[in-house]
């Protein structure tokens, strides 16, 4: 019997010891398994937040392809003084030189109206619509300027030469609103034209942040 009982003993012993072994095993394999579905998920969020930064470098992308294509466009407009603010009193200071350079010896006289919106604006009284008040208008919205003015003893030609020659020397887009001729003589007529320019203000810089 005492043969048979150390066999047991030992038995139980190696019984324990591959119970201990089984038992770390699996606590071992479970918390690989844990690791391993924690890499996953992060490994998903990271594949996540690469895929959104991905998208966001394509809509960046996209917008400098699109400001590029564009600049040129929009200096070219801001040297013609359609867009940014317009220097209006050298838009009179032109059409005097403009009439000058011609030698035109018939009296220029001129009126420039205060700008008005073109949005706030009706067809067919916009000459004569009420001017919003610049704290009321959005700093964005395009206005128009009305330049009138008046020759006298002119004829058409010298009004035409007149037109041709301001367009080419003013910085400003424009074009011929209306123009009438009264009381014609044999030295020429009255000519009233008013000539109406657009400008766009120049878009604002973004804000770089609160004011502590």
């Amino acid at each position: 019997m005492s043969d048979w009982s150390s066999i047991v003993a030992a038995a139980k012993r190696s019984l324990v010891a591959l119970c201990i072994v089984v038992l770390v095993s699996a606590a071992a394999v479970f918390a690989l398994q844990m690791w391993a579905d924690t890499l996953k998920v992060e490994v998903t969020q990271l594949e996540t937040g690469v895929q959104g930064q991905r998208s966001q470098l394509a809509t960046k992308q996209e917008d400098l392809r699109n400001v590029r294509s564009h600049i040129q466009r929009f200096n070219t407009l801001r040297s013609q003084g359609l867009v940014g603010d317009p220097d209006r009193p050298l838009w009179v200071e032109e059409l005097q030189a403009s009439h000058a350079r011609l030698g035109l010896a018939t009296p220029l006289s001129y009126r420039l109206q205060i700008p008005k919106s073109v949005a706030d604006t009706n067809a067919g009284s916009a000459a004569t619509a009420p001017a919003a008040a610049p704290s009321e208008r959005s700093p964005s919205e395009p206005l128009f300027h009305d330049l009138q003015f008046e020759v006298r003893e002119t004829h058409e030609e010298e009004l035409l030469q007149l037109i041709q020659d301001y367009r080419a020397h003013v910085v400003g887009r424009f074009r011929v609103n209306s123009c009438s001729f009264l009381e014609p003589k044999d030295n020429g007529m009255t000519a009233q034209c008013l000539l109406r320019f657009v400008t766009i203000p120049a878009p604002m810089p973004a804000a770089s942040g609160a004011t502590q």
